[in-house]
């Protein structure tokens, strides 16, 4: 009887110490601005609108700074969050603090870098 209680302990023991680090934060880096970076959400898991990234080209040695362009044919409204990343594994998000007009855009900030594409898209 007390080897099927230790082998049952054991068996718990382990079973939550492999849940731990599933629980834990996954945002410990910070931005060039010195906050969190906003987390990025994976356009495979949830329904996404995509949207044009473009970047200027040149070395950005201080910051990326590509600009959103809304590619749809609708008004994005203020408070919607527009989601970027580059080739080169970066990426962020931006808060619209007005609406975004078809064709209107947005500049976003990233780690410096030089040759990269980025790809755009917002949450439905």
């Amino acid at each position: 009887m007390k080897f099927r209680t230790m082998l049952l302990t054991a068996a718990l023991t382990l079973g939550s110490l492999m849940a731990v680090p599933g629980l834990a934060n996954p945002s410990t880096e910070s931005s060039p601005q010195g906050g969190p970076i906003s987390p990025v959400v994976n356009p495979k898991v949830m329904p996404t609108v995509a949207l044009q990234c473009r970047n200027y080209g040149g070395q950005q040695d201080v910051s990326k700074n590509p600009d959103i362009i809304n590619s749809t044919r609708k008004t994005i409204p203020s408070g919607k969050t527009l989601y970027w990343k580059s080739s080169d594994g970066d990426g962020g998000s931006v808060v619209l603090d007005h609406a975004l007009a078809p064709k209107g855009k947005v500049g976003v900030n990233g780690h410096p870098g030089q040759s990269y594409t980025c790809t755009a898209w917002m949450a439905k």
